[in-house]
């Protein structure tokens, strides 16, 4: 009896329920503890006062009474009597309620409502006990905005017009909307839970994990272009182009990578149709055109004073209009080879001042037909730049074109060039309207033109000065605009003054035997000195001011090693390392990095993946460079062997790596996806490839299986399979586990080793 009235008093007295008794009517009788503490009113304030319904948020009370007059088909009133209908009925009686504190905040309760009852099943009052719901309902509303957000994802995901794909860190696809299923061919549950690998044709395995791996890394790189992921693969095996963006997500330890992929097929038939059609241009309308053209000016010439004035008329017009033509095909024509890189440019000392002068006479009679003057500053500077000629002259005319056009007549347009330092300015001043606006962002993009009527009567294609930018960005210099005092636009072209010591970018006073380097360094002083110190070194040193000129220059020709620097006016030099070892024969070319900081770069997460010889920083250290350059083309020591073992068996593993120590460096993988990282990183000589790798068979690497320069990889499969497999230039021996031992395995390696090429050990910093 005494435990009894311990546990009941315990009960009573908790302070995390409020217990609240009422008599037969619902007037409160007791309020515990734990009513007080949650509720903030004293007993005393409540005993014998109120009733249960008074600290119940009064319109709750109300909908409770209609809902339960619905339910019962009978009439409620709100109050006590509808918190206790069910109670009252012997109906056991949960329900979810606000209750108001004295200071009148609020807060979500659970509530359990239980009748009292006397001897004779009377009822005599009610107990009610309340807990404080705040914790489940924010762990409710937490997950129905989850369940929300989760829907929003999926109907986002799903209503995508391009393919989206989520990854594990691991390659491992979670996630497909509708869009990879009629894009790749497959049902999503043949996609989810396999690696990324199955929509990736196997030639690109190793790189697509490298990709992956660098944005696990570094999940500032949201972008993987047409040119460095190039094609998915469908579940018919065919192959398209794509382009992918890449987003990081972050789920707990792990990063998620939400793929969005678009098929660019389309794009990529429209640009094989440009380039059909600029051919069908140059070879079909242009030849025809000149030939009109010509024919039409010599008409003119000839017929002028024989022909009426209608017909003289319209021979004219027919005229003009022959020639414009004739410019639009050769403007097209001109930012094509431009932007696809195939322009061709004739580099050679020019003096700067007569070749303006000489544009300026050309353009002479054009600037007379529009009752404009050409005038050039007479206190012009003159000095020598490394240039095009023609392409100088096009930027000039160009520019001369434009002004002459927008120019009032018996207006003059100004021509100057001055020097400044080692810069050469060429400026050309028009008296016209200027330039809108809302038109100077775009006035060098490909056929921006001006809304205004008087521009638009001015004719032209709108290209003219997008190839001025080309051009002079190509030289190595810059291009710009600005309003000129008192009405007027004034354009400038800033060129690099020659520096006699440099020669153009091309080296072509080296001596036979030189060794040819690339120099890839934005400022042309630096790149000078460099030739002038390295020539007497016996090393012939061509430049590249920009990433697109290297790129161009290295496919060209193949150089022993490559100084980079970090900064380029069109990118970065890391960026353009990754390239460059994308080219065949510049996986293992030396890179050596000359920067301001080199500190920055070494620590970019890229450059561990990039096989960087060495870094140096400016000013520079000629010494040491000469040392770094000697060591880094030198023959060196013969490295040993490295061969890439892939066995799903652990024990297999191991005993395959100490039996095969003795002779080369083994390294070991258990999965295609991990054979494919060491490939991506190691440089392999010979692999030994178990067939059965759990739901995979190692053939699946054969692709993969290449060296730098595309050449296969020399396999030994050694399985617990009987094979049966052809032998060729790759699969060159075939051993069975069970019948073959180990011994038999390092003898038929060590024939294969003794077959190939000289290895050489490349040292990396």
């Amino acid at each position: 009896m005494l435990k009894a009235e311990m546990l009941q008093d315990a009960i009573l007295n908790s302070a995390s329920f409020a217990i609240i008794a009422t008599d037969a009517e619902g007037v409160i009788q007791l309020f515990n503890i734990g009513a007080e503490r949650l509720l903030g009113h004293a007993a005393s304030d409540v005993v014998n006062k109120m009733t249960p319904s008074d600290i119940h948020d009064p319109h709750e009370v109300i909908a409770r009474a209609k809902a339960l007059s619905a339910e019962f088909a009978t009439t409620i009133t709100p109050g006590f009597g509808a918190l206790a209908f069910k109670a009252s009925r012997g109906i056991e009686d949960k329900y979810e309620s606000t209750y108001i504190r004295k200071d009148g905040s609020r807060f979500p309760a659970k509530v359990s409502i239980t009748a009292l009852r006397g001897d004779k099943n009377e009822i005599i009052g009610y107990l009610l006990i309340g807990t404080d719901n705040s914790a489940a309902r924010l762990v409710q509303l937490a997950a129905e905005r989850e369940k929300v957000a989760e829907e929003m994802f999926h109907q986002a995901v799903e209503s995508c017009p391009n393919g989206m794909v989520m990854t594990s860190s691991a390659g491992r696809i979670v996630l497909v909307n509708g869009e990879i299923e009629r894009m790749f061919g497959y049902r999503r549950e043949e996609l989810i839970g396999q690696s990324i690998d199955k929509i990736v044709p196997g030639h690109l395995h190793a790189e697509q994990v490298q990709r992956r791996d660098m944005f696990i890394s570094n999940s500032n790189i949201r972008h993987l272009e047409a040119d460095h992921v190039p094609v998915g693969r469908r579940k018919d095996g065919c192959e398209f182009p794509v382009e992918v963006g890449l987003n990081p997500i972050h789920t707990g330890d792990d990063l998620m990578v939400l793929s969005v992929i678009v098929d660019i097929s389309e794009r990529k038939r429209i640009e094989r149709l440009k380039d059909e059609f600029v051919s069908t241009v140059s070879h079909e309308l242009r030849t025809p055109l000149t030939s009109i053209s010509g024919a039409l000016g010599l008409l003119t010439g000839q017929l002028s004073g024989k022909l009426s004035e209608s017909a003289s008329r319209l021979l004219t017009i027919a005229n003009k209009n022959s020639q414009r033509l004739v410019r639009l095909i050769n403007d097209i024509l001109d930012i094509e080879k431009l932007e696809s890189g195939r322009a061709i440019f004739n580099l050679s000392q020019v003096y700067i001042l007569s070749l303006v002068e000489q544009a300026i006479e050309e353009n002479r009679g054009f600037a007379e037909s529009h009752s404009v003057s050409v005038r050039l500053n007479p206190a012009s500077a003159d000095g020598k730049v490394n240039v095009d000629p023609d392409r100088l002259s096009q930027v000039i005319t160009n520019l001369l074109s434009n002004a002459i056009k927008f120019s009032p007549k018996t207006e003059d347009v100004l021509v100057a060039v001055e020097k400044d330092g080692e810069m050469f300015r060429i400026s050309v001043r028009d008296h016209g309207s200027g330039v809108p606006d809302k038109f100077k962002s775009h006035i060098f993009e490909k056929f921006a033109q001006a809304e205004a009527t008087d521009a638009r009567q001015k004719g032209g294609t709108g290209l003219g000065l997008s190839i001025v930018k080309q051009i002079v960005t190509w030289f190595g210099g810059k291009v710009g605009f600005a309003d000129a005092p008192g009405g007027g636009t004034i354009f400038n072209v800033d060129l690099p003054a020659w520096n006699g010591a440099a020669n153009g970018e091309i080296d072509p006073d080296a001596k036979p035997d030189a060794i040819r380097i690339l120099v890839c360094e934005d400022e042309r002083a630096v790149a000078t000195i460099l030739r002038m110190r390295l020539r007497p070194a016996g090393f012939s040193v061509d430049f590249a001011h920009t990433i697109a000129a290297a790129i161009t220059r290295a496919d060209a020709t193949p150089y022993a090693a490559m100084l980079v620097d970090l900064r380029f006016p069109d990118g970065d030099g890391l960026d353009l390392i990754f390239r460059l070892r994308e080219l065949a024969g510049y996986r293992d070319t030396p890179m050596i990095v000359i920067s301001g900081d080199p500190a920055q770069g070494q620590d970019d997460v890229r450059s561990s993946r990039l096989k960087i010889f060495d870094w140096i920083g400016k000013p520079i250290d000629f010494e040491n460079l000469f040392k770094i350059l000697r060591a880094s083309i030198a023959p060196q020591p013969h490295r040993r062997p490295r061969i890439l073992h892939v066995d799903d068996d652990y024990e297999v593993l191991a005993a395959v790596t100490r039996t095969l120590s003795a002779i080369a460096d083994v390294v070991s993988a258990d999965t295609i996806e991990s054979a494919r990282r060491a490939l991506s990183t190691e440089k392999i000589d010979l692999a030994v490839l178990d067939i059965s790798l759990g739901g995979h068979s190692g053939l699946e690497l054969l692709p993969d299986l290449r060296d730098s320069r595309g050449n296969a990889i020399p396999v030994i499969i050694f399985s617990a399979q009987d094979a049966g497999l052809p032998r060729d230039e790759q699969i060159q021996a075939a051993l069975c586990k069970s019948n073959a031992p180990l011994a038999s395995l390092v003898s038929t390696v060590r024939d294969r080793l003794a077959h190939l090429p000289t290895r050489t050990v490349l040292e990396v910093a």
